[in-house]
């Protein structure tokens, strides 16, 4: 008799410290982790093609062509870029699975190497970018998310109006961009992963106008893209203890977007450059005026190229 209360006791005991270690952790907890990177799965698909379409921004609506010039027009350098994501979906699972330092929103950062070489003979210019990156910690920046990402894409612009004293260059342009990456969570005994691989395909229109030593630009795009995306969770130790006990202690799931012109991303973009000497500044801010309202999706880029 003594032995089965002993037995009572220590299982109420272990049930009370796994209660208190694990107070949000029950029955309802696969489903909202699951829900959650679904969501914020699905967020990726319009997230990652406008971050991918701030790489590779020039002031300038066209910078002019190799030959005939006295001086060759072309440049290349760095491009930093941010974008607004909603991570709620993100937040929600961790939050489901007691993993803390996941916030509800979060800036994208993405870096590029760039250059642009004007047209041979006609008025075009050509762009390329890539960049790949290791995973990236966030903690000391109060998000405790890892990142990597690879981009690469290039891009064309053909002069419908190569400007004059009074009047600003004109553009019309397109480009294509491949991205994929991953975004990961975790805690000693659960793990969070986003897989996404997007292609972005898109067309554009700009206006510049030289002023002196600085270039104000604006445009606007209409993106498609596809997405071939993925999550999925896992659990161990206590945690995983626990949830078997209910469901299950891990699961995925996949998010796939076809080529939907129905559903473009339309953006407005606008900025200024900065010109002194061979150096330049290019400074920009972007809106998706689709999802701006509903999960803020806004982006901005700073570029330093050296330019002829």
């Amino acid at each position: 008799m003594k032995l089965r209360k002993h037995m009572v006791l220590a299982l109420l005991l272990s049930g009370f410290i796994a209660g208190a270690t694990y107070a949000g952790i029950d029955a309802t907890t696969p489903g909202k982790v699951s829900d959650g990177l679904e969501s914020f799965t699905n967020a990726l698909t319009t997230a990652v093609p406008e971050a991918a379409t701030q790489q590779n921004i020039w002031a300038d609506a066209y910078i002019g062509r190799l030959f005939p010039s006295v001086v060759p027009h072309l440049g290349g350098g760095i491009n930093f870029g941010v974008t607004h994501i909603d991570t709620s979906g993100l937040a929600d699972a961790a939050d489901a699975l007691d993993i803390s330092g996941v916030p509800d929103s979060f800036y994208l950062p993405t870096i590029t190497a760039d250059l642009r070489l004007g047209g041979l003979f006609f008025p075009f210019d050509i762009g390329v970018n890539v960049m790949k990156v290791n995973t990236l910690e966030f903690g000391s920046m109060g998000a405790d998310i890892g990142i990597d990402f690879f981009t690469i894409g290039a891009d064309v612009r053909w002069a419908l109006y190569q400007g004059n004293i009074l009047l600003p260059k004109i553009s019309l342009g397109g480009g294509y961009i491949y991205s994929r990456g991953s975004f990961s969570a975790g805690s000693s005994e659960a793990d969070l992963n986003v897989n996404y691989e997007t292609q972005t395909a898109y067309l554009q229109v700009q206006a510049s106008k030289k002023l002196l030593v600085f270039t104000p630009f604006v445009g606007m795009r209409a993106i498609v893209s596809s997405s071939d995306n993925d999550w999925n969770w896992t659990t161990s130790g206590d945690v995983a203890t626990e949830l078997a006990m209910y469901s299950t202690s891990s699961d995925s799931g996949t998010v796939s977007t076809g080529w939907d012109f129905a559903g473009f991303q339309p953006q407005i973009y606008a900025g200024c450059g900065f010109n002194f000497l061979v150096m330049q500044l290019t400074a920009s801010v972007t809106a998706d005026l689709r999802h701006i309202a509903d999960n803020g999706l806004w982006s901005g880029a700073l570029s330093m190229r050296v330019a002829l």
